[in-house]
């Protein structure tokens, strides 16, 4: 196992920047799972963070009765309605599709575990944040058998125990345990905290230290979601540098943002920030 600290240098030469010759599918089509009408703001500020750090497109899926809520809330993403589950895996055979966020918002429920097995069986890059962990607590290898290496997992410490717990419970050091979930479960694993630790399932290991400590805020996770499922893709970023990336940018922005900062502050900052990776890379 090799650790490393979170720094640009370790993935700034895979990052995405668009050609001249590029389209709005040629740069990524991220698809996000909406969840039920009292949450539909995590798919939301996931769908946003997904176009500003370079997605050329954003799908957002919902249930025909989120429609009315959603619609007047958005404004370059895409819609689109699925009815049952064979029309969920309907849109998720469409090739433009680079990658697709389940959870966030989603709710603990079947729909959700079956949104989130479908999704791995049909898309390449799958982000699973949130709810699409949680429902999987009382059999977490439901969910492994059917990830990849290139699948990535987003945990917070509760979430974290909630699919880890029962296998590597006697592991306290976070860089170590987050090691052993990413071989358990064959995938990245994120584990989300003052210091974010990235893991593969080959043994690479980074830290990315962080005094962001206002980044601890509604929605937060789910701009990291968004952000990290925008970068990963085929012609992208690979699913660990993504995931480092993605890491990095959120806290960077949460420290220079600091007090009073809510989850938008930090979409808003998005392009600023990306900009200033792409300027260095150029140098």
């Amino acid at each position: 196992m090799t650790i490393k600290i979170n720094n640009p240098d370790l993935w700034i030469s895979s990052f995405p920047i668009p050609a001249r010759s590029d389209h709005k599918y040629t740069r990524g089509m991220v698809l996000v799972n909406c969840g039920p009408k009292s949450k539909t703001g995590a798919a939301r500020l996931a769908a946003r963070s997904a176009m500003r750090v370079g997605a050329g497109a954003v799908k957002i899926i919902c249930d025909a009765n989120v429609v009315d809520i959603i619609e007047p809330q958005i404004s370059v993403e895409l819609i689109e309605i699925a009815h049952n589950k064979q029309d969920f895996q309907n849109i998720l055979k469409d090739k433009k599709i680079t990658s697709a966020l389940i959870g966030p918002g989603n709710g603990v429920s079947d729909e959700t575990k079956a949104r989130a097995l479908m999704a791995l069986a049909f898309i390449d890059y799958v982000v699973l944040d949130a709810d699409a962990l949680t429902v999987f607590s009382e059999n977490p290898k439901e969910l492994f058998i059917d990830c990849y290496p290139h699948t990535i997992l987003t945990p917070h410490e509760g979430e974290f125990k909630k699919i880890f717990g029962n296998e590597i419970n006697n592991i306290e050091e976070r860089s170590l345990k987050t090691a052993e979930a990413a071989k358990i479960s064959n995938t990245i694993v994120v584990l989300k905290g003052a210091d974010t630790v990235i893991a593969s399932p080959s043994g690479e290991v980074v830290i990315n230290k962080s005094s962001a400590a206002y980044l601890a805020t509604a929605g937060s996770g789910d701009v990291l979601a968004g952000i990290i499922s925008s970068l990963v893709g085929k012609n992208k970023m690979s699913a660990f540098d993504a995931a480092c990336a993605g890491v990095w940018i959120h806290s960077e922005i949460g420290e220079i943002l600091g007090s009073g900062m809510i989850a938008e502050d930090i979409i808003d900052m998005i392009p600023i920030t990306v900009k200033k990776l792409i300027k260095s890379k150029q140098l």
